[in-house]
């Protein structure tokens, strides 16, 4: 019975021990998850700011004669000073919106090189009547830059007739009156 004591005894404090250890024993803790440090993002550089080219009509007539000459001015914009190897007036019979090509229109002068900003003027002859629309075009840095469209009133030439008016010269011979 002594053995039976000693034995229950035994069992209590082991029991004991395990049970307290469970209920003392601290909880796990938990590894800290190292939080990552966002990558600094790259701020983008501005857009460069495209330069203002631009072209405009400076002066053209309303009408002109068929067959006659007539002059455009136009002037080829540019913040800064630079050369460019193509500026001309195309024109034609139809007018061109959209998408413009060197080709939208069938008729254009003889291209100029220069210096921008600056002005230039082109002289024009067109033999046919009718409504005739044009614009000033450059090429620079290999873009094309287009006026607003303008037109001109292409009218039959007047015919200015001279009369003579004849001329009776009096002459008085001595002796005739």
């Amino acid at each position: 019975m002594f053995r039976g004591r000693i034995s229950l005894a035994l069992i209590a404090m082991v029991s004991s021990l395990i049970i307290s250890g469970c209920v003392s024993a601290p909880p796990p803790q938990a590894t800290p998850t190292p939080t990552a440090t966002p990558a600094p993002t790259a701020t983008p550089a501005p857009a460069a700011t495209p330069i203002p080219y631009s072209v405009e009509v400076l002066s053209a007539p309303a009408t002109a004669a068929a067959g006659q000459s007539f002059t455009v001015s136009w002037r080829v914009n540019s913040p800064v000073q630079e050369t460019i190897n193509n500026t001309a007036v195309y024109y034609g019979p139809d007018s061109k919106s959209g998408n413009l090509t060197l080709t939208s229109y069938p008729s254009w002068t003889t291209p100029q090189s220069g210096t921008i900003p600056n002005n230039f003027s082109a002289n024009i002859t067109i033999s046919k009547t009718g409504i005739f629309y044009f614009r000033a075009h450059a090429i620079i840095d290999g873009a094309n830059y287009w006026s607003a469209e303008k037109m001109i009133n292409i009218t039959i030439p007047t015919i200015t007739s001279v009369t003579a008016t004849p001329t009776v010269t009096v002459t008085s011979y001595p002796g005739y009156y």
